[in-house]
């Protein structure tokens, strides 16, 4: 899964929850920060804000900087297509 963050940069989810993600992108984004998020989730996309929780610098195998963010103020359509796509993969995986 992909994405785009406000600061116009390709992302790869590496977690995703209800709640927040984790995203590996190739510049860093400041801890505190909000930025706006577009995930394609299968054939829906949603666009959500969020808030720069942590940023890892590179190192090891890993090339990119591992960006957490936690989401705010969802509405009710995006919550339920992000809760909807969740619980498809964790049964995808089961």
């Amino acid at each position: 899964m992909v994405g785009r963050a406000t600061v116009m940069t390709d992302f790869r989810v590496v977690a995703l929850s209800e709640a927040g993600g984790s995203l590996e992108m190739a510049v860093a984004l400041a801890p505190g920060a909000t930025c706006d998020l577009s995930l394609q989730l299968g054939h829906v996309s949603v666009d959500l804000r969020s808030k720069v929780v942590e940023v890892r610098p590179p190192e090891g195998e890993r090339s990119a900087y591992l960006v957490a963010v936690e989401f705010e103020g969802m509405d009710e359509v995006d919550a339920g297509l992000l809760s909807s796509f969740l619980e498809h993969e964790r049964h995808k995986g089961a």
